[in-house]
């Protein structure tokens, strides 16, 4: 028992042990041994990070876009220095071949690259002329904290490329619920975002039950959500956030 590691949660940068008394094991597939176990986050550590989330939102949406791609070519340098690390990690934690897990962590980089060029997706549109007198102007704005939700199968590529790195670059702030069955692939990677100079409180990092991640879906802080996983799971989390969001647009309204 003492050879396996007790892993923590992350808000505003600081890595912290849960309170909580129940702990999700962590097998290395290849050998059918635990090799370690994640935290079933209580109630009040969820809140925290979304809360951790909400209060970074105003400084973070008004960096300037180009300090906020900086921030994405930095984090992109350190995951190819840490590439092989990386890969080992996820073919320990969840078994792919070291290839495929190599694969993965690339196909990650490859979307924090993208990242890279947000300042075009965050161009708005100006029309003159639109009638007597008038021009039109749109802008495109953060909306505030999202929430991503991940799946076991891409430890890396979905939650660490598909979700966070043009959730932020935009301006938005994140908190992720990463898959408890292998999240130290994406609780390193966090590390090397942390490292690459990552402000608090822009991205928060937890493992939980599903009774905790329901809460997330629910929280009025909670801007956005996206997911990868099965169409039941998907199902669940669109009813029960938009079914959230009517009944806090409708008491505003009658209020």
């Amino acid at each position: 028992m003492s050879d396996i590691k007790r892993l923590k949660f992350c808000v505003n940068n600081e890595w912290i042990e849960s309170s909580t008394t129940k702990y999700m094991p962590i097998m290395n597939p290849s050998l059918g041994v635990q090799i370690a176990e994640t935290p079933c986050c209580t109630q009040r550590e969820v809140n925290g990070a979304v809360e951790a989330a909400a209060a970074a939102f105003p400084a973070w949406s008004n960096t300037p876009i180009p300090q906020r791609i900086q921030l994405m070519f930095r984090f992109k340098a350190l995951l190819d220095k840490n590439l092989d690390e990386l890969a080992k990690l996820m073919a320990t934690e969840m078994g792919k071949v070291l290839a495929e897990a190599k694969g993965d962590v690339l196909k990650a980089i490859e979307v924090v690259e993208c990242a890279c060029s947000t300042h075009y997706l965050m161009q708005g549109d100006t029309c003159m002329n639109v009638a007597p007198g008038y021009d039109t102007v749109s802008y495109r704005e953060p909306l505030g904290v999202f929430v991503g939700i991940a799946p076991y199968n891409f430890p890396a590529m979905i939650p660490m490329g598909w979700m966070l790195p043009f959730a932020i670059t935009t301006g938005n702030t994140f908190v992720l619920k990463a898959a408890s069955m292998v999240p130290q692939t994406s609780m390193r990677m966090m590390e090397l975002l942390i490292e690459a100079g990552l402000p608090k409180g822009v991205v928060n990092f937890v493992t939980c039950s599903r009774v905790e991640a329901d809460s997330l879906l629910t929280n009025p802080l909670v801007k956005g959500i996206t997911f990868v996983g099965s169409t039941d799971v998907g199902l669940h989390i669109y009813k029960t956030a938009a079914r959230s969001e009517e009944r806090r647009v409708g008491k505003e309204c009658r209020s």
